[in-house]
Formats: C-alpha cells, structure tokens, sequence
C-alpha cells in the first residue's frame, strides 16, 4: 500500500461526515479499492444512527452502503425505497428477514462490489438469534454459493 493510500485510510477512520467519505470513494475509483471500500464501510457506519453491535444498526448500515453503491455506480434513483418501506412497515428484522428468505438487487450488488459483510444474509447470520431457521438456511446458502466463508458465529473469514 502507498504513503497516500496509507494517508487516506487513517483519514477516514476518523471522518464522520458521509458526504465527505462519499466523495473521497468518487475520488478513489479506478485508483484504490481499499481506499474506496474503506470509505463506503466508514460512510455506511457513521450514517447508522442506532447502537453499534445491534441488528438495527447493522440493517442500516447495509442501507446506507448500498445506497452509496448505488451514487458512486451513477444510479438514477440510488435510494433503497421499498427497503425503507419495508422497515417502516416490518421492522428492521423483518426486514432484514425478508431479505435474508428471498434474493434481492442489493444482494447482487453488494457481493459484486466486494463487501459481503454487508449483505442481510451477513447480518441473519452474525444476530442468528433473532431470525428465523429459514432465513439463516437460505442466507448461509446464498453466501457459500458466492464463496464466502464465515465462522460459526457468522462473521466472514
């Protein structure tokens, strides 16, 4: 890794401002994807506003990551609205459910950028306790289809 990477990864360990680690992703594409990935990770946790650790932060930050996804890949709508919906409606674990049950965009998406930690299968598997069989089942399947390995306590090896 280069001085300036090795500069820009401690700088966004500190920033909390996500416009600011958006833009320094923007300015790190093409160039250097630990700098970009660190950057979206650092956005996707500074903008959820629940208590680090909990399922709710974590369904927030996967929200916040694939949105940023979504700006930095010029999408014309990059909101995840019927994911907000569904939270409104169901919860941030009934969504995080929903998603884990069925295969969505976002799976695709963030598994194809590089970041499966941030996947709602991700997440069922890390807070199994508070999810269905059936959800850990099939987000345990779609991950090892992908090749992502993880310990038995759901964190990705």
């Amino acid at each position: 890794m280069t001085e300036p990477e090795n500069k820009a990864l401690s700088y966004i360990a500190t920033e909390t401002d996500p416009a600011s680690l958006l833009q320094i992703a923007r300015n790190a594409q093409g160039k250097s994807p630990s700098v970009e990935k660190a950057a979206l990770r650092r956005l996707a946790e500074v903008s959820a506003k629940h208590m680090p650790g909990t399922v709710e932060h974590a369904c927030w930050q996967m929200v916040h990551a694939v949105e940023a996804l979504r700006r930095l890949n010029g999408r014309k709508v990059p909101r995840m609205n019927r994911m907000r919906a569904k939270i409104e409606k169901d919860g941030e674990i009934g969504a995080l459910e929903y998603c884990a049950r069925k295969k969505t965009d976002g799976f695709d998406e963030v598994m194809d950028y590089g970041t499966p930690e941030l996947t709602a299968e991700a997440i069922a598997l890390r807070h199994a306790s508070h999810f269905s069989s059936a959800a850990l089942a099939a987000a345990q399947s779609r991950l090892e289809q992908r090749g992502v390995q993880f310990d038995p306590r759901g964190n990705i090896v």
